[in-house]
């Protein structure tokens, strides 16, 4: 991490993309200025506040969640990305890299894995998880399905093929 605090270079350079944010010269503090600083060199929230002398960490996640300091924020990261030259395409290699590199199938996997989620080829897991608070396995051997149902979220319904009414079966 950076001891060196920032200085007034540095914050004339990130004035310098003030016009591409629409923020204007006057909306952020010297302070503040600081602060975005700080945090782009890779401090947490938290400690670019105390850095910056923010006496109150509740004000610095306030700060942090101003319309221009969004967007400033998103703004240099974008710089960042663009001059550091990483993107999908490099990660992508890199990954393909590791594959190649992978000394057994779960580090294949794990490779495999990270390309899916990085293109968007996989969404979140759709698990139902339950939680079931059971003194022994008996006892639950010895719910009926309705009751079993019940705890698993389901309806009772669920059993019934389609097509079916209930009292059809009966």
């Amino acid at each position: 991490m950076d001891k060196v605090p920032p200085t007034d270079e540095d914050r004339a350079r990130m004035q310098s993309h003030y016009p591409y944010t629409d923020i204007k010269l006057n909306q952020l503090s010297v302070q503040e200025e600081r602060l975005v600083l700080l945090y782009l060199r890779g401090m947490s929230k938290a400690a670019a506040g105390r850095a910056a002398g923010y006496a109150d960490i509740e004000h610095v996640y306030k700060v942090f969640k101003r319309e221009p300091v969004q967007r400033l924020l998103d703004h240099m990261r974008n710089e960042m990305r663009e001059e550091v030259k990483f993107d999908r395409t490099v990660a992508t290699t890199m990954y393909m890299e590791a594959h190649r590199k992978s000394a057994n199938a779960t580090e294949e996997v794990k490779c495999v894995d990270s390309l899916c989620r990085l293109h968007g080829l996989v969404g979140p897991e759709k698990g139902v998880q339950v939680n079931i608070n059971m003194d022994s396995v008996e006892q639950l051997e010895k719910l009926p399905d309705e009751e079993l149902l019940k705890i698993a979220g389901v309806d009772n319904q669920y059993l019934i093929p389609k097509g079916e009414k209930k009292d059809e079966r009966n």
